[in-house]
């Protein structure tokens, strides 16, 4: 029992060294787990390429079948890591799904893999943040602070994922609005020109590349829905959830509207996109008009207490120094 005592002593006298041990420990073993799956997953690749040559395709793609009909790759690393996150969300449901790829596709990410990307980041931020945390802090003993501070990085770490579609998502409907007056621009030439709205579309979308690539590729995109047999109501619907943007939204409604009841194209296209220049000059003056407001605060808090420093600093340097000696020397 005594020596059963003093082995615990001894571990709690050099827990620093031994948790750096144990930290070096699981970080080489993540990593040469890491590299095997990447083996094995290329592996897996060269046996199906080999298959193919060999006359097993048929048989590959029976195989593969169910997985480009549900869009999903089992056997990559990214799916394995985020496997523990899928009964926790109930990613194996349908709706939740497609809620989720939606949501991806908003930011830009379209690929079957973002999905798992997505999940593995939520499960692997954690543990970066905790472990940063853990070796930073350790030379000093746990106490609750830590222990809050660990579960502040956990949290952390689970909603960075989502701030960052977030963010990417803002940042891509804020390009999309601003490409989309040119693009309407674009869309009334060519309409004026002869071409039709499945042209327009194309050719738009073409032309808006070097200047709007998000939107350009939403316009090929519906294109290439048409293309397959989709109705054009069904592709706006679907470029408008993609997009989800008020304007956009508005823009394929004159669209629909204009072919259903067989309006002027041109007319519609050249009317909405002065109403959207009109639109963008009122925000653009309503921001201006917020802008008074706006400054005060950094008014208040940092330009102010710094021009009262320049002005009333010298005066009050004299004042201490001449003013102050002889109405004490005069008492």
């Amino acid at each position: 029992m005594q020596t059963i005592k003093n082995i615990y002593y001894k571990l709690l006298e050099n827990a620093d060294y031994y948790s750096i041990l144990l930290l070096m420990f699981m970080a080489i073993f993540i990593m040469i787990l890491a590299i095997a799956f990447i083996i094995r997953g290329r592996q897996s690749q060269a046996k199906e390429r080999l298959g193919k040559l060999v006359g097993n395709e048929a048989e590959a793609k029976a195989n593969q079948a169910p997985d480009r009909l549900l869009g999903q790759k089992q056997d990559t690393l990214a799916a394995r890591i985020s496997k523990p996150l899928h009964k926790l969300s109930s990613i194996d449901k349908r709706s939740v799904r497609q809620k989720m790829q939606l949501k991806l596709v908003k930011a830009g990410y379209r690929s079957n893999q973002a999905i798992y990307n997505y999940l593995a980041a939520k499960i692997i931020c954690p543990l970066i943040y905790v472990s940063i945390f853990i070796f930073t802090r350790m030379v000093y003993n746990f106490q609750t602070q830590v222990i809050i501070s660990i579960v502040a990085l956990i949290i952390l770490g689970f909603f960075t994922p989502s701030l960052w579609v977030f963010l990417m998502t803002k940042t891509r409907q804020e390009k999309i609005v601003k490409g989309l007056p040119d693009a309407l621009d674009l869309m009334v030439v060519c309409v004026e020109a002869g071409l039709g709205l499945d042209m327009t579309f194309k050719r738009v979308g073409d032309e808006m590349r070097p200047l709007c690539k998000p939107l350009s590729e939403e316009f090929t995109l519906t294109t290439l829905e048409v293309r397959a047999g989709v109705s054009r109501d069904v592709a706006f619907k679907n470029m408008n959830m993609r997009i989800g943007v008020s304007q956009m939204n508005s823009l394929t409604t004159v669209l629909s509207q204009t072919s259903r009841f067989g309006t002027s194209l041109a007319k519609a296209l050249r009317v909405h996109a002065d109403s959207m220049r009109i639109k963008r000059r009122q925000i653009a003056e309503a921001t201006a008009a917020k802008s008074a407001v706006k400054m005060v605060f950094p008014l208040v808090l940092f330009i102010f207490p710094s021009i009262f420093v320049v002005l009333v600093g010298p005066g009050a340097l004299k004042i201490i120094k001449y003013l102050i000696p002889a109405l004490r020397g005069g008492g």
